[in-house]
């Protein structure tokens, strides 16, 4: 999924003049090269270190010699601080989304997460088929709706305006030109990656890496995760919840009030009221999976 996005965010920023888009200079291949670097500092990077924790769990339990596993423990460590420079103040702004060297690092670490996860799944293969459990029948049906109020920004992805597609422009806006400072001829909802889009996408990366959880074999990776998907979620809920609030309530002009964008990590309240929702998300959600085992992993670990 992330790959799909990466690449045809990269297709769009090359075939279309800046002025398309917010807070970039760039245009051609070197513009369409440098917006995919910048997406893999935010959020690829974020999803990221979610996605490394599984093959790293599958390749530690798979009777690895030890200094197999001190190398997979090294690179998956070099991955997660490279990775984690994404917070970093100034790496990313949304005042100027041009590539700088400090997108290096984030970038380098996503590319060494898709190296581990391809070694992995080379040696070690893709693993059982997980069996679909009621709670993921409700992640499903809250990814479908999440789709719903994402389909401006996929479109926009793609460099269409969802108000090209006949019937849509009647329920979303979207080339309304809505000018702010700056930007004298921004449309209501840009061509390009937009925040909103970076959220429902961290947002539908927790709640399918949830079903992971009961097949994990290390107890702790498996803890770390669940609470990490548990923070992951309403981050991504709230960025879009707040980036689809801006364009299609406020900018249509139902109401004055807008909702907190969270961006990178801050001492504020409302990332104080971001930690108290991924509190009660994950005792809601995720901790009866980070307790739960599968039950063939128990009887391996019994016939041990």
């Amino acid at each position: 999924m992330w790959g799909v996005i990466a690449a045809s965010a990269g297709v769009t920023y090359a075939r279309l003049p800046a002025s398309d888009f917010y807070n970039v200079s760039g245009s051609g291949i070197s513009g369409g090269l440098g917006r995919v670097i910048v997406l893999l500092g935010w959020p690829v990077s974020l999803a990221s270190i979610a996605l490394l924790a599984v093959p790293v769990d599958r390749w530690m339990g798979s009777g690895r010699t030890p200094p197999e596993r001190r190398a997979m423990t090294v690179a998956a460590l070099v991955s997660l601080v490279l990775c984690a420079t994404i917070a970093w103040p100034g790496v990313t702004t949304a005042s100027n989304l041009d590539v700088k060297w400090s997108n290096a690092p984030a970038a380098c670490g996503v590319v060494l997460a898709l190296a581990i996860t391809a070694v992995v799944l080379r040696r070690c293969g893709p693993g059982p088929r997980l069996p679909t459990t009621s709670g993921d029948r409700v992640a499903i049906m809250l990814t479908v709706l999440l789709s719903v109020a994402a389909l401006p920004w996929i479109l926009a992805n793609l460099g269409v305006y969802v108000g090209d597609i006949p019937g849509l422009s009647a329920v979303f806006m979207s080339k309304q030109i809505l000018p702010e400072h700056g930007h004298p001829y921004l449309h209501a909802v840009h061509l390009g990656h937009h925040d909103g889009f970076g959220g429902w996408l961290l947002a539908v990366t927790a709640l399918a890496l949830r079903r992971t959880l009961p097949s994990m074999r290390a107890t702790r990776l498996r803890t770390a995760l669940a609470c990490y998907l548990a923070l992951l979620l309403p981050y991504g809920l709230i960025m879009g919840a707040s980036d689809f609030w801006d364009e299609q309530l406020v900018k249509r002009g139902t109401t004055s009030y807008s909702l907190p964008s969270l961006g990178l990590p801050a001492l504020t309240m409302d990332w104080a009221l971001l930690a108290a929702a991924a509190v009660i998300t994950y005792l809601a959600a995720f901790r009866a999976l980070a307790r739960a085992t599968d039950p063939g992993i128990d009887s391996q670990r019994r016939r041990r």
